[in-house]
């Protein structure tokens, strides 16, 4: 390092020196008036009576005034709605009685104009020497743009939620059908499968039921009328399903001609009589499609959960019978 750098070095610490002695001789009333002066945040002091008696520039900006003085010896019923005005005498007179502060606030204020304005207010008790509750101080903060934010977030947040809302929704449907699909229906059987199998262990005996069907020489509807009419079969047999099911049964298409039903709270006999009423049901309606009326029938298996079975042997049980309908002759029920 040559001469004229120490040099250089040495004239910045002495500068240095000098500032931060400079710092140490601010007086408190110097201090008071800096921060009275140029914060941002607005700052105010009141009597016992809640009435002004010190108020920072942003303060008086905030009510138009430029002369701080002037709101000496008002209060916030000379600005705000009563409302308003009364839940901050509220505030005040509280910290008053119990000398404790009430720290950021959310206050909400609709000026003349109409604008809506929310603040982050923090309000103290003023104490005397003598320790004892002369009056309040506090500051607030303008929020506005933070809270339009928040809330425009939450709209968007709400939208977000109904468009994943909508979208699991349709993932969980058949499209032909519009009923649940496959994947929702053994969810469903596992869902409930834990819930009743806890439901018996506090002794709860009630149980649920499962109702397999399909459609009775669905492959010669497809091979004679063509894939249209084995579509429309399907549509018209998911309608006489979704108007026919009591309020609390859950409908799925399986895949092909295939469909099921979760019966709550059903044991295989009540379930039975679902079935047998929904079987004629579509025996006794028919459809029609480029000039041809179809009629339809079902085979139908019907099955209750049993303590601790599983998804499985649930399945298999019900599939047995839908197997036993059909190698009895179609559109009945086992």
């Amino acid at each position: 390092m040559d001469f004229d750098q120490k040099t250089d070095l040495n004239h910045v610490q002495d500068n240095l020196l000098e500032e931060v002695s400079a710092e140490n001789k601010i007086t408190d009333s110097t201090i008071l008036k800096i921060i009275m002066s140029n914060s941002q945040d607005t700052i105010y002091f009141k009597d016992i009576n809640s009435k002004f008696i010190a108020n920072s520039k942003a303060h008086a900006i905030q009510f138009g005034f430029e002369d701080t003085k002037k709101l000496m010896g008002m209060s916030d019923f000379d600005f705000f709605p009563e409302e308003f005005a009364q839940a901050a005498l509220r505030d005040e007179i509280k910290i008053m009685e119990t000398g404790i502060p009430i720290l950021g606030k959310i206050e909400k204020w609709v000026s003349p104009e109409g604008k809506c304005v929310w603040f982050s207010a923090s309000k103290y008790p003023i104490f005397s020497d003598t320790g004892e509750v002369i009056g309040t101080w506090g500051t607030s903060r303008d929020i506005t743009s933070l809270k339009v934010t928040q809330e425009e977030l939450a709209r968007l947040n709400e939208k977000l939620e109904a468009t994943n809302l909508k979208l699991q929704k349709l993932s969980d449907l058949d499209g032909l059908s519009e009923l649940f699909n496959q994947r929702r229906f053994h969810e469903v059987l596992e869902e409930n499968i834990e819930l009743y199998r806890q439901k018996r262990e506090l002794g709860f005996k009630n149980t649920f039921s499962v109702i397999l069907m399909d459609i009775d020489g669905f492959k010669l509807i497809n091979d004679k009328f063509g894939h249209p009419m084995g579509d429309r079969a399907i549509r018209f047999l998911s309608d006489i399903i979704r108007k026919n099911k009591r309020e609390n049964d859950i409908c799925f298409r399986c895949g092909g001609d295939e469909f099921a039903m979760i019966l709550l709270d059903t044991d295989i006999n009540v379930a039975k009589h679902v079935a047998e009423r929904l079987c004629k049901t579509i025996e006794q309606s028919s459809f029609i499609f480029d000039d041809n009326e179809i009629n339809l029938t079902i085979s139908v298996g019907v099955e209750d959960y049993q303590q601790d079975e599983s998804i499985a042997k649930l399945l298999i049980k019900v599939d047995k019978k839908l197997y036993m309908s059909k190698e009895q002759g179609k559109n009945q029920v086992n």
